[in-house]
């Protein structure tokens, strides 16, 4: 009996330091504040800072900025704002395309943050896929891939930003047909790799001009595209990431007519190896519909009828079902995107580690 009762108290006292640990925990987990921030690049050539502190409180918000990201000792305060303002505007300091920005509150440092979309004259869908954060809490790289659409209109204003942007490696996903009849002059010192991949560009302005093109059959083209890119450019995709292991290519531009469907499987492959959670790289996918005019990409739409408008929107815009179709196509087939990439495209875990070494921030050593 006695010896029931002194097992009862030490299993009161066991619960006891367990509900004080849990409420010890789930304090800590209360109090931590985060700070969600972007910054965009408005038609002045002014920076907004925008941010969201969680949870919602009160007080002062410090803003660091940089014309490097390369280490967080080259961030010098610039501003103190109220959190509750949520926005700042600022200047730019220098003369350069980019600057970054940093944001401090409560003890707690945003990740970096800069502008995603770079301002272009004749290149569509110009932004950086930098920024996001993966799984692990850990950052992906600013300035070290971007996306566009085609570069072959490209005047002396975008050639000077992307000289600026320091952009190395072009590599340019466009069919040779639509290459060979545009083809991109590009700087001194940016070397263009071309890896081709059709888009049945050809039957679809058949279907256009002859007027047998409907939405339905406008979203089942560009699932069959899809599942076309994922199982015919196999080999394209396997030497984007051979270029990717290579650190004397960056930074790099992945590009093709539009940015969106070529460009954009590939950022999600990359993003993916990256361990950024799916949800964020579906939105990066779905910017494309932000940046891309339907009205300055096909001429005299309006003198279409209405349905092969509709059927032309379905095909200049992105759309997550897009996406998730050629994904669920590669789950059902090879068992995951892992075993796609690891198999199919011969992205083993030393390309892995390296890129992920190299494309995501290590603030420990800065």
């Amino acid at each position: 009996m006695l010896i029931s009762f002194v097992m009862g108290v030490k299993m009161q006292k066991i619960r006891h330091i367990f509900i004080i640990i849990l409420l010890l925990l789930l304090h800590a987990c209360a109090s931590t504040v985060q700070i969600t921030s972007v910054v965009e690049k408005n038609k002045d050539g002014d920076f907004l800072v925008k941010w969201e502190v969680s949870p919602d409180q009160e007080g002062k918000i410090d803003i660091y900025s940089s014309a490097s990201d390369s280490s967080l000792a080259d961030f010098v305060p610039v501003k103190s704002s109220r959190i509750e303002d949520q926005f700042a505007l600022f200047t730019p300091s220098g003369f350069g395309v980019r600057e970054y920005f940093l944001l401090k509150t409560a003890g707690t440092t945003s990740g970096i943050v800069a502008n995603r979309l770079i301002d272009m004259d004749n290149i569509k869908n110009f932004r950086d896929i930098g920024g996001y954060f993966n799984v692990n809490g850990e950052q992906v790289r600013w300035g070290k891939i971007y996306r566009s659409g085609d570069l072959s209109s490209a005047n002396l204003f975008d050639l000077e930003k992307m000289k600026k942007l320091e952009i190395k490696t072009v590599i340019d996903f466009r069919s040779k047909e639509n290459a060979a009849m545009h083809p991109y002059l590009l700087s001194s010192g940016i070397r263009k790799i071309s890896l081709p991949m059709s888009m049945g560009e050809d039957t679809l302005n058949r279907k256009i001009e002859d007027g047998s093109f409907t939405r339905s059959d406008a979203i089942r083209y560009m699932q069959d595209m899809y599942i076309g890119i994922v199982e015919n450019y196999k080999k394209e995709f396997s030497e984007m990431f051979n270029i990717l292991c290579d650190e004397n290519n960056y930074p790099v531009l992945l590009s093709e007519a539009l940015g969106k469907d070529r460009v954009g499987l590939a950022s999600y492959f990359i993003l993916y190896v990256l361990g950024v959670p799916h949800y964020i790289i579906e939105e990066d996918y779905l910017l494309s519909n932000q940046t891309i005019d339907i009205t300055k990409v096909v001429e005299n739409a309006e003198g279409f009828p209405e349905y092969i408008q509709e059927a032309l929107t379905a095909v200049l815009t992105v759309d997550r079902a897009y996406l998730n179709y050629a994904l669920d196509h590669i789950r059902q087939k090879y068992g995951s995107i892992d075993n796609y990439l690891e198999k199919e495209l011969h992205v083993t875990n030393n390309k892995k580690n390296f890129l992920r070494k190299y494309l995501l921030y290590n603030y420990n050593s800065q």
